[in-house]
This record gives C-alpha cells, structure tokens and sequence, in this order.
C-alpha cells in the first residue's frame, strides 16, 4: 500500500541508481564499470552499494592456479617439462611426478633374448614361437635360454595317421572302425579325423567328436517363439510371459483380457499384456494390492481451503468464517465480502465506510483545534487531511511547527510467519528530503507510535517507508503515528503528523 503526500520524486542512496521503471533502486557494480580503486595484486570484490579488494592467491613453484581459485601441482611428466635422459640406451630414465616436482627413475636394458616383462624384469624369448621359420622345413626348432638350436627331423605321422607297415609313410586312420564313435549317430570317417553326422535337434562337437543336444533357443534366437523358448533334449518348447497364453501354432502368444475377471473395485482397462486398475475422482489405488480404490482425505493435504475443511466420500467441501467472507470462484478459497461497496454496512451519512479483511468500520475522523478539514483528499475515502487554521493573533498556534494532520486507515491479514521485512506505506514529503543530515539535525521520518511489541518501524531515507517487522495476531486494531520534517538550517522549518489507523484481521487471507 501507499500513501501520496504532495509531489515527490524518487533517489536512490550512494551505490545504487534508479532503474528505468523510475520506482525501485538497483546496485551499482563498481567492479564492472571500472570505478573501484583496487591496485596491483588485488582483486575487487562488489558488494550491495559498494566494493572491498580481496588480496589476490600466489601458488608456490610447481603449481598452477585452477578455475576455481585454488592451486593445484604441475605435472612435469606430462607436460613434457623435465630433464629425465630419454630413448633406447641404458641411461635412458623414466620421469615420475611428485608434488611440486619430478624425479627420474633408471630403465632396465634387456640383452639379446630377452624382453623386459611386466614386473620390470627380463625375460627369455621362446624364438621358436615368436618367429615364423628359424629353422629348415627338415629341422626342428628347440627353444634354450637366450637362444635356439635346431634339429634335424625323424619320420613321424602327424595325428589322425599311422605309419605304413614298411614304416615309409603315413596312412589314415579310419576312426569310424574303433570302438563307438557317435554312439546312436551316423559316423563318417575323413582325413585326419571323423564326424558324426547327427540326428535332428543335435549337432557336432569337434573338439569332444560328440553329437551333443543343440540348444535350439540360443542358435535361432528370437525366430521360433514370440515370447519364452526352452530348451529340451533334441528339441524345445515354447510359453509366454504373464498376462498372456499361447496360442494354438504353439509359438505365438496372445493377450489375455484380466478385466473380464472384474479384479479391480471400481474401474479395470486392459493393456498389452497385463491390467490397470483406475479410480474415480477422489478415490486413490490401494499402494498393497493396486485394485481396491480409497478415499482421499483431502483435507490432510497442504493448502486444500483458505479456512476450514470437511471431508467426505470421494470429495471435500471448503468453508468460510460466518460472517465478512464468501466462497471465490475455486470454492476452495474465501473471498472477502466489500460491505462498503455492496452498501450492506451500517454506518451513518456522517460516517465513512472503510472495508477491512472480514467486515467493515465506520470511520468519523475530526479534526483537532486550530485544523480544518482539507478538500484534497488524494481520491481515497478513508484518507482525512486537517490543515492548520490557527486564530487570529494565536501566537502559540503560528509557532506550533505542525502544519498538516493525515488521518488514514489500512487493512492487512494476519502473518503468522515473517521472513523480512513488510513495506505497508509509502511517505512521501513535497519537497526533497536531504540524505545527509548534521549530526544534531533531527530525522525527516520518525515514528512516534507503534504497539507494544514495535511490530512497525519506518525507513529514515529519501523516502518513508513503514514496513512490518514482526507478525502480529489479529484481530487487532492499532494506531501508527509518523512525522515528517521539513528542516532548514538544523531547525524545524514545519512537521507533519500522518495518523495511520490499521485494521488486523483475524485470518491470513
């Protein structure tokens, strides 16, 4: 709320300036702008209507300034930024990063035959395997430490082969003729080696020579049923997840309707594969079993009425005080009831008619000896001027500094919880106030009455502000008494007095 008092203009305390609304004030970032005077190895910090400077962090040889202002350690290895002696010699060195610094560490040089391994160690090298042909075709190649040697070779068959009678030269074994080979299965010999040929469902192993069930799930998946298949002997079977059965190709599955079985207590919709279960408005799904439907206490959720709650079957109806409210247009929230301006108050022609938060009060504002009542009411019904009229030849009157009484009337809720302050009235004087004032001047704004807790103060600026400080319990009515001085030359030139009558509902809205 605000109150206009004469002609004014907004400014704004050092550090701030005007915003392009002309109403409220913003920082000034000193440190953007360039107007701080921070020298040399020191930062600028901005602050609300004003800077500091922040002495700057220096990090130690070895490490860095990160993003984030801290110093974190250089590493040398990485960065390439160390003397380790590098490449194949044996004074070849391998750089370790430490805090701050480095170290190098010797390499070990391997001789010939051997590979350094993974322990840091040497190793010999088996030649024969790590080379394609170190030895003749005829020869055979035997691995010694740190070397081969090569030998020369003796007639033997390789495996799958026996040597002729006269022992010249390799015949096949046929295996086929040894024993069972494949067991129920067909044997078929080859060079070398045999295979069974196996019936349907099963298939080769060449590594044990065996026909072994084939796993039909796993070789052709997702091709021989539509959901689950199961692997049996030679064969498999299929079946289908919950909510579903199997139709009669055996492969295919088909959806089963749950809700012609009515498993839910109110509403049942059927999905791929399963059910849902719904509710009616006010009524909520068991969290157990997910089809039994609740009521819905909704008066045991935050902010469901604005005063009282009742609930019921599957609803809830909100209700207002008795007297001074209504339902708004949500019937969840009470709206109050303007008995001014539906003329449905009591008060008299003499009397003015002022709504407040559940109600309304007659207001009859006189003003004191030596006022009259001022025509330049600002357009508010409730706001009553007395300018000073004094007798002639009063002098007790002319010197009197007080000039203007205002009388006006404010209407706020009950605030249970206040985390700031409150601005309820704006004062405005008709000339501009000054900011800095002597040490002995008096303040332009001082408030001189207030309940007994001081719920209320006023900002002594450009401006008045009379602001909320603490919360205050309706119903309640109390009376604010503010000044506004207007000095010259360290003295009182003339006082204003403004008589702020203000209404505490009993509720919050």
């Amino acid at each position: 709320s605000q109150l206009c008092v004469g002609n004014g203009r907004r400014i704004c305390n050092d550090g701030f300036r005007l915003k392009r609304d002309g109403v409220k004030c913003e920082d000034i970032d000193e440190c953007a702008v360039g107007s701080h005077n921070c020298g040399a190895g020191f930062a600028c910090v901005n602050t609300p209507g004003s800077f500091y400077c922040d002495l700057k962090v220096v990090c130690r040889d070895g490490f860095t300034l990160d993003a984030s202002g801290k110093c974190i350690d250089i590493n040398e290895c990485l960065t390439g930024h160390h003397n380790c002696p590098r490449g194949q010699t044996s004074m070849s060195a391998l750089c370790v990063n430490t805090g701050g610094s480095f170290r190098c560490e010797q390499k070990l040089v391997c001789g010939d035959g051997f590979a350094l391994n993974a322990a840091g160690g040497c190793t010999d090298v088996d030649e024969c395997s790590a080379h394609t042909s170190p030895c003749q075709p005829s020869q055979t190649c035997v691995n010694m430490v740190g070397s081969y040697s090569c030998h020369a070779n003796a007639i033997s068959c390789p495996r799958g082969f026996h040597l002729s009678v006269n022992g010249t030269r390799c015949k096949d074994v046929n295996e086929c003729l040894v024993g069972t080979k494949c067991a129920k299965h067909v044997c078929v010999n080859l060079e070398r080696l045999y295979r069974c040929e196996c019936r349907t469902g099963y298939m080769f192993n060449s590594v044990t020579k065996l026909c072994e069930d084939m796993n039909e799930c796993t070789h052709y998946p997702g091709r021989l049923c539509a959901h689950k298949c199961e692997n049996t002997e030679g064969s498999y079977r299929c079946s289908c997840a919950t909510g579903f059965k199997l139709a009669y190709d055996g492969r295919d599955c088909q959806d089963i309707n749950e809700c012609e079985d009515k498993p839910c207590s109110q509403e049942c919709t059927n999905v791929y594969g399963s059910y849902q279960c719904y509710c009616h408005r006010g009524y909520q799904l068991n969290d157990v079993d997910g089809m039994t439907c609740e009521d819905i206490d909704e008066c045991t959720l935050p902010n469901v009425c604005s005063y009282q709650c009742v609930n019921t079957p599957g609803d809830f109806n909100c209700t207002c005080p008795s007297s001074g409210y209504t339902h708004s247009y949500d019937a969840c929230t009470c709206q109050d009831i303007d008995e001014c301006a539906a003329g449905t108050h009591s008060c008299s022609a003499k009397e003015t008619c002022f709504n407040v938060q559940g109600g309304f009060r007659c207001l009859f504002i006189e003003c004191p000896p030596n006022f009259r009542r001022s025509g330049d009411i600002c357009n508010a019904s409730a706001v009553v001027r007395c300018v000073k009229a004094c007798q002639e030849n009063d002098g007790n009157c002319a010197r009197d500094p007080v000039r203007i009484i205002t009388s006006t009337a404010l209407s706020l809720p009950t605030l249970q919880r206040l985390k700031e302050p409150e601005e309820i009235v704006l004062l405005r004087t008709s000339a501009e106030a000054k900011q800095n004032l002597l040490p002995d001047e008096p303040d332009v704004f001082d408030i001189l009455a207030t309940d007994e807790l001081l719920s209320f103060d006023v900002i002594k600026a450009a401006h008045g502000v009379i602001r909320q400080i603490k919360p205050v319990l309706g119903p309640k009515e109390l009376v604010l008494e503010v000044t506004m001085k207007y000095v010259q030359s360290g003295v009182v030139s003339q006082q204003n007095i403004v008589l702020i009558h203000v209404f505490i509902s009993e509720f919050w809205f």
